[in-house]
């Protein structure tokens, strides 16, 4: 993983949604409520959120911002029965250097991650209803 890519919330401000259950792939992985969040902030600080869906190891929100693209990787906490309180949100891209066919070699995208996660987290830092966001190398759960 990119060191401090990942981000780990705890907040009461995301239940599981009616019909969630019904939508999920894989028991207790929500995250439907804090993608839609985010899909209506994101967009206010430059960064575009043209999809979001289900997978079966949580959620994917699909994130732009200029021609930089990569997923939001949201997984519930694994433990929780009822409602989550606690969310990690992880990129899609974990190596510092990605292939790159326009180039034709390896480039550092590590800092269109960082600058990508900066973003989200000073989103989610600016929300009195979102008591706890820390930073971390990796998976925090």
């Amino acid at each position: 993983m990119i060191p401090q890519s990942c981000l780990l919330i705890e907040s009461r401000k995301f239940p599981v949604l009616p019909g969630e259950d019904q939508e999920i792939t894989n028991e207790h992985m929500y995250g439907k409520a804090l993608c839609q969040y985010l899909q209506s902030k994101l967009p206010l600080v430059g960064i575009n959120v043209p999809t979001y869906c289900n997978e079966d190891w949580g959620w994917w929100l699909e994130v732009e911002r200029g021609d930089f693209k990569m997923g939001l990787c949201i997984y519930s906490d694994p433990g929780v029965t009822g409602n989550p309180e606690k969310y990690a949100l992880l990129p899609s891209i974990h190596k510092t250097r990605k292939w790159s066919w326009a180039k034709f070699r390896k480039v550092d995208v590590s800092k269109n991650v960082l600058d990508l996660i900066d973003i989200v987290e000073q989103v989610l830092r600016s929300d009195k209803g979102i008591p706890v966001v820390t930073r971390h190398d990796d998976y925090p759960f």
